[in-house]
């Protein structure tokens, strides 16, 4: 019996691993953003070759997309098809694939899901597994998420946030493989159980500060900003609270190296961000810019943008 494939980690599409060895599959992992994909991205892939058995995203890049659109290598499709990553994997491309050795995978929800769910050969690790990542990975899009799928999701979070990159990466090495086999750890049952509390209070923490400090800016953006640069959970929350009270949310963030960062999502999948001047990174419903005097342009930009679908 061949020997169940590894494990790596991706928590950016700037900090790519190395190439792993062998034969390997890539599960929701986004190109990095603008030209970065040229160095970042594609340097990976070039390294792999045709060790390389699929790619499989949702996180739109239309430039980078445009160079593998005829590679069978490649299943990309935009998030508003797909609105969770796990959806395309499926029994028909893992069989295909064959043996792999190294599954490489976005250190999230999403990404553990898909990790999972290739692992079983393409079935769900439990039933409803892929409506739960569209609700985590999309949310405000009309999806269900189940309490199973809720106290994962927000375990993940807190782990970003309260353990250092390896310890991080470990337990969802050992999620994922639990999620496969189904079966069941005390240890790491009551571990996740901590997480999950500790997150569900740091969300009503980040809403309730957004309630507070964010406003309507512009017709059709509500902005909140922020003095220090969030965690990745925390920036989460405070957009979602942002989405919620106007077509587009909007979060202003100081970037540690200078200035400031703009990034813009929204739930209404009739909006493509990208089309908004300035927005080069992220996906359709999620893009970020360089935001010079605080913002005004781009906030600017957007609102213009959001005049169109009034």
């Amino acid at each position: 019996m061949a020997a169940a494939p590894g494990l790596a980690w991706v928590t950016h599409p700037r900090h790519l691993p190395a190439a792993p060895a062998g034969r390997v599959v890539v599960v929701d992992v986004a190109f990095a953003a603008g030209a970065q994909w040229k160095s970042k991205t594609k340097k990976v892939i070039d390294a792999l070759g045709e060790r390389l058995v699929l790619w499989i995203d949702h996180h739109e890049h239309k430039e980078g997309w445009a160079q593998y659109r005829d590679d069978a290598r490649f299943v990309l499709v935009p998030n508003k098809v797909a609105h969770g990553s796990p959806e395309l994997v499926t029994r028909e491309r893992v069989l295909a694939a064959g043996p792999v050795d190294v599954i490489m995978a976005h250190a999230d929800f999403d990404g553990v899901v898909a990790a999972a769910k290739w692992l079983k050969g393409g079935v769900e690790p439990w039933p409803g597994a892929d409506e739960d990542a569209r609700a985590v990975d999309s949310p405000g899009r009309g999806h269900a998420l189940t309490e199973r799928g809720a106290r994962f999701a927000y375990a993940f979070d807190e782990a970003s946030v309260a353990y250092k990159q390896a310890r991080e990466h470990a337990l969802l090495t050992k999620v994922t493989l639990a999620m496969a086999s189904g079966e069941s750890d005390l240890g790491l049952d009551e571990e996740l159980d901590g997480l999950a509390k500790a997150a569900r209070a740091s969300e009503q923490a980040a809403r309730a500060r957004a309630a507070r400090e964010g406003e309507l800016a512009a017709p059709g953006v509500f902005l909140v900003k922020v003095d220090e640069r969030p965690d990745n959970r925390t920036r989460r929350n405070l957009l979602v609270y942002a989405e919620e009270r106007a077509l587009i949310g909007a979060l202003l963030e100081p970037d540690p190296q200078g200035g400031h960062w703009l990034i813009a999502t929204t739930f209404d999948e009739r909006l493509d961000l990208s089309e908004v001047e300035g927005f080069e990174g992220g996906r359709s419903d999620y893009r970020f810019a360089r935001a010079h005097a605080g913002g005004g342009e781009q906030i600017a930009a957007l609102a213009a943008y959001a005049r169109r679908f009034a």
